[in-house]
């Protein structure tokens, strides 16, 4: 079992320990079987425009109820839904219209169980301190515990996002994320999560963007942890397309996913909230993936997944749109890559 709260600092040797006396006492943390999704079932001569499509990277909030979610999907073609809830909430300049949380995520998935896949949702305020990460605490405990349980029920198929580094930004809808994080992806606390995605082979989507102290440290924590499943979120933090390709060739772990990367305007897809050196795009603003890019996909097909990134609640209004963008996207790769990273990746990896 995980130590208790009243525990000495968290040790990793102890930890791993505790994880696998758990796994062989066969107590509540043992993994019980994660539940079964029907496969999705799309004809070979289905066309970009309509074979189905999985939003791996998106989010939810308190106010945006299932069957709305439900109506956005069946408007756009979209099968399934990872959703990763949104713990923050509108605080003294902060306005981030979130507030969701992992048993409403569970609620949604048992009453639509083939359309949505919850995540434990790691966008919290509790992990917005630098200390946390380094030298974990009894709230950390509590929550490697919670996650723990969470991930052992086999409701709860991965976990994320996990924000480690972050630019702040202000949008047009009054959305304002105040929060510069910047924290180490191969800290203790983010190890002792690592340790988690290994053994229930629950994938961990992490944002960090490619500045080249973070993602060295990124590396790190993937070089580290071979058994750990790794979702670098938003094309590796951005990263250039020889970047990735060194990086997926040499670590078979890591995966990307590509969530907002089709955007145009505010978004990660751009140069939004800050452009930078070490920022790199995947289509341009008329909708052309970039032949560098389309080159790594179709090198890389089994890699990739595909996603929104819908985190805040008003920003729902955009969702037809980069629907489509995603289908434009899909309609200038291969048709077996288009397929791959339009659903078939998602499939498998849920699957292991």
């Amino acid at each position: 079992m995980i130590p208790c709260c009243c525990a000495p600092p968290l040790d990793r040797r102890a930890f791993l320990l505790a994880l696998g006396a758990a796994a062989l006492a066969g107590c509540a943390q043992s993994a019980a079987p994660r539940r079964a999704l029907e496969p999705l079932q799309a004809p070979a001569d289905r066309t970009s425009a309509d074979i189905p499509w999985i939003d791996f990277h998106t989010h939810l909030q308190r106010r945006v109820t299932a069957e709305e979610l439900i109506g956005q999907m069946d408007r756009t073609g979209v099968a399934r839904m990872v959703l990763m809830a949104l713990y923050y909430g509108d605080a003294g300049s902060a306005v981030n219209d979130g507030e969701g949380t992992d048993e409403q995520a569970a609620d949604y998935a048992r009453r639509f169980p083939e359309r949505f896949v919850p995540f434990v949702g790691m966008q919290r305020g509790i992990l917005v301190n630098r200390n946390r990460w380094l030298s974990p605490d009894d709230v950390a405990r509590n929550l490697l515990a919670e996650t723990d349980r969470k991930l052992a029920s086999g409701e709860f198929f991965g976990m994320g996002e996990f924000m480690l580094r972050f630019y702040p930004y202000t949008t047009q809808l009054g959305v304002v994320a105040v929060s510069d994080m910047d924290f180490p992806a191969d800290s203790s606390l983010m190890r002792y999560f690592a340790d988690l995605s290994a053994r229930y082979r629950a994938p961990m989507v992490i944002h960090c963007e490619a500045e080249p102290e973070a993602a060295e440290a990124m590396e790190r924590l993937v070089e580290r942890h071979p058994a750990a499943v790794v979702v670098w979120a938003h094309n590796c933090g951005r990263s250039s397309a020889p970047r990735i390709r060194e990086m997926l060739r040499r670590y078979a772990n890591l995966h990307a996913d590509l969530g907002l990367m089709v955007s145009v305007g505010e978004g990660y897809g751009t140069w939004w909230p800050r452009r930078t050196p070490w920022m790199h795009l995947v289509m341009t603003p008329e909708g052309t993936v970039l032949p560098e890019m389309r080159a790594l996909f179709e090198e890389f097909p089994d890699r990739f997944f595909v996603g929104t990134d819908r985190a805040h609640a008003r920003a729902w209004i955009y969702h037809d749109f980069l629907a489509r963008r995603w289908r434009l996207f899909f309609s200038q790769l291969s048709p077996p890559t288009a397929r791959k990273l339009a659903f078939e990746n998602v499939e498998r990896l849920f699957r292991r």
